[in-house]
């Protein structure tokens, strides 16, 4: 090598201002180190960490070049990561170290000490035996429960060696699968053998061609409710793993984790599942064992999609409708979008699944961009669920009060209980009522920090705001005039079970929601319980609408159906009938017939009667009208700024110039705004936002472009200034 050249690397580091250094890599890395890797780099005075984003050999400068250094633990991305993070950086307007730190989990950046994910062997008895048990052989067999232990459990329980496990295991005595040693609430299911029907087989066939091609495509797997979409990945994910590939299989929420995960782990033995709820060193060991190719199929919420797999062959969005998969704090991705990004990068197919497809994905279908494919029948052959409405104006005015629960659903409550099947009941809403006030004063109990009323939980007696979680005591009396009796207006779900407990005191109510599934593994403990029949009835806010399957449940009720519709989103409408669509399909998905009541005022909204009516075209139609009407998504694209401060002067000030600076920069965008956001005041900060419309997504970037090259943007001392692309998020 020429004296005068020096190896030397591009350190992407997450700071204020510069963010990126160069330094020289010492000779004992000079074969080791790679583009991906996480690093130790001096700065100023202390040490820090990066990625390494380039490695060059170049001249010598002539400065002295500090030298870079690896953590203990390696930490490297793929370049199919390091690809998606530089491409996520530059869409949604975030600094690649800040993206590449926020892909990479805080315990992994850290070094956290854990050994190292182990596969686990256990093992069950079965009934098929091959051959003829040795004496001893069958008292060890007669010894073992018929649940799943760990070969160091039975060895203790049966009181044997593992020698004469292993030779039960010959005559097929027991059964043995692999599990990661990471803790988590594990679910038993049936197993699922039954053949595929002519519409999941053609589905499989359909996107195996495709798989065999290996090249990209994007497949929406469009099926009603119980269609038996999770069968169709399943085949899919078996001809992926046996070519030595991984799946990518991601979900909208933690709370659908479990049951999906259980039903892999019937046909798959190195599944594992990755969400936030795990503990800081279970969640380092998940990211270390899917770097070593220990696992061959990933399940997890949008995170999942950054899970460092060798060779990503399938990636599977299942509800790829749901607002979850877009982050709402930095970086602002959308997870459903950035997947469809980083499949067309590793030329492998992309399976969009829904019984109830968000606008933009079924306007791409219509367009050509994604290759729709259908299943319309439940492969049990049971019908989709009868509805119903109730017509709560009619209730109110039946029963001479304010009605929360009509006599209707009550009935069918009792009627389903009575006949030894569940019942599933959506309220949206958690708490006990979601304001509180004084009827003399007119004084309405609001968070300090935030423009939001804040909700009394009566189990807690406690007030709580659902933006920041500040809690207050409820006080006795109006803290303004002194007036003693409060009053308590609308409800919630701990309020909706306890009127129902109150009419059926014989049911069991299990309730599911954000203030119940607060513990480790709360969800999975919820759903295992309702699933073995612990509990009656399972009540919850709009965790328990999509993804679940439970046979047992043949009534499904919605409480408040409407509240959504008066939301100022432009999406309020579609999510209502995606709501009450997929609340709708939890019903009748077994040998029993389904029914499902649904409580609203506005009983003529289409996005409800569709939904009850299972006519999806004639909403889409209709909406998308709306949106091409309005220019809104997915016709038009969609940037929203927003500005916070502690000082409300400052921060109207700053909107309002920025925008007017903003103005100056447009070509053919529309610009709405500045306003106090929706809500103006938030965890002690005033806020006011803009919206930008343009003709496409590659518009918005080049007006991004434009009014970042002039600094229309720029910090300003004592003001935040945010840029969402696509947001989802309005208020």
């Amino acid at each position: 090598m020429n004296t005068l050249n020096v190896l030397v690397a591009d350190v992407a580091i997450d700071r204020a201002g510069q963010t990126q250094y160069t330094y020289a890599v010492p000779d004992e890395l000079s074969e080791l180190l790679t583009v991906g890797d996480m690093v130790n780099v001096p700065l100023r005075n202390r040490q820090v960490l990066g990625f390494v984003i380039a490695i060059a050999t170049r001249e010598k400068p002539e400065y002295r070049l500090r030298n870079v250094s690896m953590p203990k633990q390696r930490v490297c991305l793929t370049p199919a990561l390091m690809h998606i993070a530089e491409w996520a950086s530059r869409y949604y307007r975030c600094s690649l170290p800040a993206f590449l730190n926020a892909i990479v989990p805080s315990p992994v950046r850290k070094c956290i000490s854990l050994q190292k994910t182990r596969l686990v062997n256990k093992l069950v008895i079965s009934e098929e035996i091959q051959g003829v048990l040795t004496k001893r052989q069958r008292a060890v067999y007669d010894a073992l429960p018929d649940y799943w232990l760990t070969f160091r459990e039975a060895c203790l329980v049966a009181a044997c060696s593992a020698g004469t496990l292993d030779r039960l295991l010959e005559h097929g005595a027991c059964q043995q699968r692999y599990e990661s040693s990471i803790q988590e609430q594990r679910l038993e299911v049936a197993a699922e053998d039954h053949e595929l029907t002519e519409e999941q087989q053609r589905a499989v066939s359909t996107i195996s061609e495709q798989l065999a091609l290996e090249a990209y495509a994007t497949f929406l797997l469009y099926g009603v409710t119980g269609s038996g979409k999770t069968l169709v990945y399943m085949d899919l994910a078996d001809q992926v793993i046996q070519k030595g590939k991984q799946v990518l299989i991601l979900l909208p929420e933690i709370a659908l984790t479990p049951q999906l995960a259980a039903r892999f782990r019937q046909r798959f033995s190195r599944v594992s599942i990755w969400h936030s709820g795990f503990t800081d060193g279970e969640r380092a060991a998940a990211w270390h064992a899917a770097a070593a190719g220990e696992i061959d199929l990933i399940i997890g919420t949008r995170s999942a999609l950054f899970a460092p797999l060798p060779d990503v062959g399938l990636i599977v969005v299942d509800e790829e409708h749901d607002q979850s998969y877009k982050q709402d704090s930095s970086p602002r991705y959308q997870g459903r979008d950035l997947a469809i990004v980083y499949a067309n990068h590793l030329k492998i197919p992309i399976i969009l699944g829904s019984a109830t497809p968000s606008c933009e994905t079924i306007q791409n279908a219509r367009t050509g961009k994604f290759e729709i494919l259908q299943l319309k029948e439940r492969p049990s052959g049971s019908a989709l669920p009868v509805s119903e409405i109730v017509d709560m104006r009619e209730e109110c005015k039946r029963q001479h009060k304010q009605a929360v629960i009509s006599d209707k659903l009550l009935e069918a409550l009792r009627e389903t209980h009575e006949k030894g099947q569940q019942s599933i009941v959506l309220l949206n809403r958690r708490g006990w009522t979601p304001v509180v006030s004084c009827p003399r004063c007119g004084h309405v109990f609001k968070c300090a920090d935030c423009d939001i009323s804040m909700t009394w939980h009566r189990g807690s007696d406690r007030l709580r705001c659902h933006l920041c979680t500040k809690e207050q005591t409820l006080p006795d009396e109006c803290p303004i005039c002194e007036y003693p009796e409060l009053a308590h207006k609308g409800i919630g779900t701990e309020r909706l079970a306890n009127l129902i407990q109150e009419q059926i005191p014989e049911l069991n109510i299990l309730r599911m929601d954000a203030d119940t599934i607060n513990k480790r593994q709360g969800h999975a403990d919820i759903i295992q319980a309702f699933g073995r029949g612990d509990g009656d009835c399972l009540l919850g806010t709009q965790m328990v609408a999509k993804g679940l399957n439970f046979p047992r449940v043949t009534l499904v009720g919605v409480v408040a159906a409407d509240q959504g519709l008066a939301a100022p989103d432009f999406r309020a409408a579609e999510r209502t009938y995606q709501l009450i669509a997929q609340v709708s399909g939890r019903a009748g998905r077994a040998d029993q017939p389904g029914r499902v009541i649904v409580q609203s005022y506005d009983v003529a909204a289409p996005a409800i009667v569709c939904a009850l009516e299972n006519r999806p075209k004639t909403f889409f139609d209709a909406e998308l009208a709306i949106r091409e009407r309005h220019c809104y998504p997915p016709y038009h694209a969609l940037m929203r700024v927003l500005w916070r401060s502690e000082d409300p002067h400052l921060v109207a000030r700053i909107a309002q110039e920025q925008t007017k600076r903003m103005q100056e920069h447009c070509h053919d965008e529309r610009l709405l705004g500045p306003s106090p956001a929706g809500i103006s005041f938030m965890k002690g900060q005033y806020r006011w936002h803009c919206l930008v419309k343009a003709d496409s997504r590659q518009a918005i970037q080049h007006f991004i472009k434009r009014i970042t090259n002039s600094h229309v943007l720029a910090q300003i001392k004592d003001v935040i200034t945010l840029i969402d692309v696509d947001p989802y998020e309005f208020s």
